[in-house]
């Protein structure tokens, strides 16, 4: 389908008697920002390989923007930026000069390259490092350009094993920051992570994999859905709290108390009927300071998936 840039059809990738990728089948939107989650072994870099088209699977297949990775795998790379978990950085090159090794590469035309190397500098924020050898930077600027690598020859998808693995809290900030304006300017993004908190403010989709098998996929509200998970509300009010846990009774969410100032109730339901609930709220007089989700997120979500077979 058109409006879907993955869509796996029992894929699957053995090593000898080991199945690291178990029949998996799942399709990711475009324009969507997909966590790639699940503990170490759970096929997570092996199945970003396949749909890169760099590992041919042992069975099955994916479409990829469109394109068979089987059939057609080199019409697959040209509409992805792959990085791996582990990359190589040429360290005696210059930032600029190893954007343009890898953009001449590409095959990006070179009336193109420079304009296509500036943009990319700009988009990964190392403008004021062109000059700079790659031996020279920091961890987080490394891996900066290798993302910007990734992004010379104006892929679609972008797919990115770890990519805050080793960085300290200011870098894997930045790079959030980066993740966020990829996926404003219309990139789609599967990212792998062991960092489940991070993901939150980007991520419009999940993935969890476990043993090689596919535990859930879809929306973060399909999944949290299909696993049981509820999510945790925060109301908090002007004035006294009685009018918003009224109103909240009233609209059968028995589990509404009032805790610390606020009211939190457990919720289920779509996104749409949520919002239905602080429209409640308005309309019924109540002038909300604070309506927001305290829980139910991918981390939240991952692990209660830990504890269910779906």
């Amino acid at each position: 389908m058109k409006d879907q840039i993955v869509r796996t059809a029992s894929l699957r990738r053995e090593y000898g008697d080991v199945v690291a990728v178990n029949d998996i089948n799942f399709s990711v939107p475009r324009g969507a920002v997909l966590a790639l989650v699940g503990p170490n072994g759970a096929g997570k870099s092996t199945l970003l390989k396949m749909l890169s088209a760099v590992l041919e699977p042992t069975r099955g297949t994916a479409l990829v923007n469109g394109v068979d990775i089987n059939e057609d795998p080199r019409a697959v790379h040209a509409s992805v930026g792959f990085l791996p978990d582990f990359f190589g950085l040429y360290e005696e090159l210059t930032v600029s000069g190893y954007l343009e090794y890898f953009a001449r590469a590409y095959g990006v035309p070179r009336a193109r390259r420079q304009a296509v190397i500036s943009r990319t500098l700009v988009d990964v924020d190392l403008s004021n490092k062109a000059d700079a050898r790659v031996q020279a930077l920091s961890r987080g600027m490394r891996q900066r350009l290798a993302i910007g690598r990734t992004l010379l020859h104006e892929p679609p998808l972008l797919l990115l094993d770890e990519p805050a693995s080793g960085l300290d809290p200011e870098s894997r900030h930045d790079l959030q920051k980066l993740f966020t304006r990829l996926a404003g300017a219309g990139k789609t993004l599967i990212v792998s992570s062991h960092i489940l908190t991070e993901l939150e403010d980007y991520c419009t989709h999940v993935a969890i994999l476990r043993e090689g098998s596919l535990v859930a996929g879809g929306s973060l509200g399909e999944v949290r859905a299909l696993i049981g998970n509820k999510r945790r509300v925060r109301v908090r009010a002007a004035g006294a709290q009685d009018g918003a846990l009224a109103i909240l009774l009233a609209a059968g969410l028995g589990s509404a108390a009032g805790e610390g100032g606020s009211v939190f109730f457990d919720f289920s339901g779509s996104d749409e009927e949520l919002s239905g609930i602080l429209k409640r709220l308005v309309e019924g007089g109540v002038k909300v300071l604070y309506f927001g989700e305290e829980g139910g997120g991918i981390q939240e979500t991952y692990l209660a998936s830990l504890g269910k077979k779906i």
